[in-house]
Formats: structure tokens, C-alpha cells, sequence
């Protein structure tokens, strides 16, 4: 994301939608862009306390610029002598995205930035475009952590808390078990595991996942399941038991680098009562990964048009960013059942959530 983000600063894209709620983080690796090929000043503007130059005290703040027209202005005017370009960073501005002025005023702005150096990046936690905006900007979502991000901050708290050395396992648990948090939540947790036990260990995974909970329950269509039963607890399907014994140790660095490709889906069929939904959470303890259940009744909402095959997306998406885990979808037949004749009983949302699924499966 952050090389997309760049090449879109160097090929002088006026207008970029910078989707994240990590602002220090964004923030940093924008600076880190700018000063990478060429010369950049960035400044950063809120509607607290208006424009600010990224490298200077907060005190220095450019006059009369709280109002967003009169910042956009501002930019529009300003002429760096000394530099080949700036990147104006512009927080939270989606509350003003039904004003006809502020619309008005970055319609200018890009229209004055032909032929400069000049970038403006609306970050902000929601996505709200206003339609007259819709040909003009580039939507890019701020990537979360990935595991080498998390192992800084995890070597980072090891040393702060003076921790004895993790086994490259107890180390690798512990960084997946992060993935999906960002950098803020993975401190926090991190510190909260060396306070709750004294000291931090692979054996702090539990604690890590707890934070992930708070995560699902947030997102209001995926459910986090506890598992207490284990693998035993299944009757019979023993071929079934085999197989994934086989392959409990698949999602390791060590099957990576070995040439093992993760394991996939599993659809599991059968009468009701034979042990579907038992095996789906046993597999859970089996191998270590956390259980989400996804309840298609909730994706279906029809307060607003649109509003079923965004819950879909959404779901998938923190699926995604919290991953690996087992995304457990219960009754899939009855979920899609109507999707054939959809067209005229929902006005197509049952088919169109339907092709999105097999999409994202694919």
C-alpha cells in the first residue's frame, strides 16, 4: 500500500482518500515518502487547529486556517521556493462533505495543481466522497500492520519489560496472534499481557486474542466463538480427524518455507446432528486459530440500498485483516437459498450478495 501510495505522489495525483484510523502511523510513512525521491514539505491540517507543518513545533500554525475552505485556499496560494512540491494532509474532513463550498474549493485546488508538485491526502477513519469528487480522487486503505511492523513493536516491549528471549514459535504465536490490531492496540496488549502475568511469553496468547474479541464484537456481523471441546469430542469421522492432524502444523512459517500451501475451505456436508458444526469448532482448538462465525441473517438489512452487500464486504474485510482464522458460515445453504429469484423479491440484493461471496472466495 505504502509503494501504491507513493508511486500515486510521484505521478502528481491531486486528490487521495487515505482510508485508516492510525493517523501517527500515516502520518510517519507519508513524511517517509515524501522525503524518500524528492524534497517534500507535508503539512497537516485539523479543524482543531489548522494548517501545521509536519516537521515543526505544533505551535507554528498558519493563520486563519481552521476554516477548510480558507485552508484549501491557503494551499491553493502557497508557493514553497526551496522544495520541488508539498503534501497537505487534511484529517476528518468527511463532516464537511455536503458543504457546496468545501466541494467548490477542492474542485479548485485540483484544477490549480495541474502542472505542480502539489498532493492533498483526505485521511479519515470513514469514507464519504461527495459524488461531484467521485472522478477526481483515488480511494487507498492504509494497510494494517504486517508481521514485521508487529515484530518491532513486540521486540520493543520484550525490552522495556527486560523479558527473557521467546523461542522463534513462542515469537511467531504471539505476532499472529497480533495480526489484525494495529500498531496502538498491539502495544497496548502487549503491555497488558506483561502486566497480567508478569512477564510475556508465548503462553500470553489468550490475552492477545481477548483484544480481538473486543474487534468482532465492534463489527456486529462476526461472533467469536470459545471453544471448549476438543477433537475427541467428535464421534466417529475419523478419516475426517486425520486429515486435519495432517495438517495442524500447515499454517507455520516452517510449512511456508518448506513449500506447503495453506490450507483453503472445507465444505462439510451432511444430515442435521452428525457433527458439522462440532468438527468447524474443534478444528478451532485443533489448531490453534481463532473461530468466527459469520451470521448471513445479519448481513441482510434493508434500511438502505446497498447497505446487505456493504455489511457483506465489512464482514469479509475484518475476517481478512485479523486472519489466519477459521471463518465459520453455519446453514450456507439456507443463506443463499432465494438468491435465483432474487431479482423479484429484494430487488437482486440476495444474488448480488451471493456473486460478492463466491468472488471473495475465489
Amino acid at each position: 500500500m505504502q509503494e501504491e501510495l507513493s508511486i500515486l505522489i510521484e505521478a502528481r495525483y491531486p486528490l487521495i482518500y487515505l482510508v485508516t484510523s492510525e493517523e501517527e502511523r500515516s502520518e510517519q510513512a507519508i513524511a517517509k515518502i515524501a522525503q524518500a525521491k524528492r524534497q517534500r514539505e507535508v503539512y497537516i491540517w485539523t479543524v482543531t487547529r489548522g494548517l501545521v507543518k509536519y516537521d515543526q513545533a505544533r505551535t507554528a500554525v498558519q493563520s486563519n486556517t481552521v476554516s477548510p475552505q480558507a485552508a484549501i485556499e491557503w494551499v491553493i496560494r502557497h508557493r514553497e521556493p526551496n522544495v520541488s512540491g508539498s503534501i497537505y494532509i487534511f484529517k476528518d474532513l468527511h463532516p464537511f462533505k455536503d458543504s457546496p463550498e468545501v466541494t467548490r474549493c477542492l474542485r479548485d485546488a485540483i484544477a490549480s495543481f495541474k502542472g505542480t508538485n502539489k498532493t492533498i491526502i483526505l485521511m479519515s477513519p470513514i469514507q464519504a466522497i461527495p459524488i461531484e469528487l467521485e472522478k477526481e480522487v483515488v480511494v487507498l486503505d492504509f494497510a494494517l500492520p504486517d508481521m514485521k511492523e508487529l515484530n518491532q513493536v513486540l521486540t520493543a516491549q520484550l525490552e522495556q519489560a527486560r523479558s527473557r528471549r521467546l523461542t522463534t514459535e513462542g515469537r511467531e504465536k504471539l505476532l499472529k496472534a497480533a495480526l489484525g490490531l494495529t500498531r496502538d492496540e498491539a502495544e497496548k496488549v502487549y503491555r497488558k499481557a506483561q502486566v497480567t502475568a508478569g512477564r510475556l511469553t508465548e503462553e500470553e496468547v489468550d490475552v492477545v486474542l481477548t483484544e480481538k474479541k473486543q474487534l468482532i464484537r465492534r463489527n456486529g456481523i462476526l461472533e467469536y466463538i470459545d471453544v471448549d471441546e476438543t477433537i475427541d469430542s467428535v464421534g466417529g469421522l475419523e478419516e475426517l480427524k486425520r486429515w486435519l492432524h495432517q495438517r495442524s502444523n500447515a499454517f507455520t512459517e516452517r510449512a511456508r518455507e518448506y513449500g506447503l500451501p495453506q490450507p483453503k475451505g472445507m465444505l462439510i456436508l451432511g444430515i442435521p446432528g452428525c457433527g458439522k458444526s462440532l468438527i468447524a469448532k474443534t478444528t478451532s482448538r485443533l489448531w490453534g486459530l481463532p473461530l468466527l462465525r459469520l451470521d448471513m441473517g445479519r448481513v441482510y438489512d434493508g434500511s438502505m440500498v446497498g447497505r446487505s452487500e456493504a455489511n457483506l464486504r465489512n464482514a469479509l474485510k475484518t475476517a481478512e485483516s485479523i486472519s489466519p482464522v477459521i471463518l465459520f458460515i453455519d446453514e450456507l445453504d439456507k443463506s443463499f437459498a432465494g438468491s435465483a429469484g432474487s431479482a423479484d423479491s429484494d430487488g437482486g440484493t440476495s444474488s448480488r450478495i451471493f456473486g460478492s461471496f463466491l468472488t471473495w472466495m475465489q
